[in-house]
């Protein structure tokens, strides 16, 4: 019975150790260079990445036929992101931006491959935007989300396309070539501005916050009503950029 724990711990352990190796320096292995960097036989190195090319932790390029790490790495990274003490170090400098504007202050995170909203300052006005904490949107309608697609893996980013691109109003982009035209625009500027994407009539400023990782891994945005906000988006603008910064230098991004 020891004999056997051992055994499947050592496995384990082996494919912890595989996963280790992809880094920013390099996200990429072929079958070969595992092996001699683990120390493995090919022949063992190459089940282990079908094992966990199974279950999406690894993708291999068609092309190079290397491996690097698939959508599940990706995925439980944004859950440890969304766990993480963002909020109480967001708070604060949420409401200060919501002081400053008067208008509702919403912080997103990816979880699921939608926008979850996990803290928001309302604007005190009777005519205003919100959502609900807890609350999950698609990531392609609406500036805190466009900003949390934009810097997604591209594969993933193909991969929300194909489930398809719903209409929520004339504004909503619903081709996919648009789409990621304005997804690499957002890269480029570092913002989103949306007008009624997902609402008519309102309005959505966002701008990313950043990790130690240099990782994206959350979206400060203002909304509110077209009407109010209008003449201040570039005023507004440049008080989320800040407090985004902010944010990011708190949690070691900047």
């Amino acid at each position: 019975m020891a004999s056997k724990k051992t055994a499947r711990l050592e496995i384990g352990n082996r494919l912890l150790r595989l996963l280790e190796c992809f880094t920013f320096d390099k996200p990429e292995w072929g079958v070969t260079e595992l092996s001699e960097r683990l120390g493995l036989y090919k022949s063992v190195v190459h089940r282990m990445l079908v094992t966990l090319e199974s279950r999406g932790f690894v993708s291999q390029d068609p092309a190079t036929k290397k491996y690097r790490l698939g959508i599940k790495v990706f995925e439980l990274g944004m859950v440890v992101a969304s766990q993480m003490d963002l909020r109480k170090v967001a708070k604060p400098v949420m409401e200060e931006l919501a002081a400053k504007t008067g208008e509702t202050v919403l912080l997103e995170v990816v979880d699921e491959l939608q926008g979850l909203c996990i803290e928001k300052v309302e604007s005190p006005q009777s005519m205003k935007c919100t959502s609900q904490v807890g609350k999950r949107v698609p990531l392609y309608a609406g500036a805190p989300t466009k900003v949390l697609m934009a810097y997604l893996p591209e594969e993933i980013i193909h991969k929300i396309i194909g489930q398809g691109l719903e209409r929520f109003t004339e504004q909503t982009v619903v081709d996919p070539d648009e789409l990621l035209g304005q997804l690499a625009v957002i890269r480029q500027q570092g913002y989103c501005i949306s007008w009624g994407e997902m609402d008519i009539g309102s309005v959505g400023i966002a701008c990313p916050i950043w990790n130690h990782e240099k990782r994206v891994i959350a979206a400060l945005s203002i909304v509110g009503p077209e009407i109010r906000i209008r003449e201040r988006v570039e005023e507004f603008l440049s008080y989320c950029r800040d407090a985004a910064e902010e944010i990011s230098r708190q949690v070691g991004g900047l």
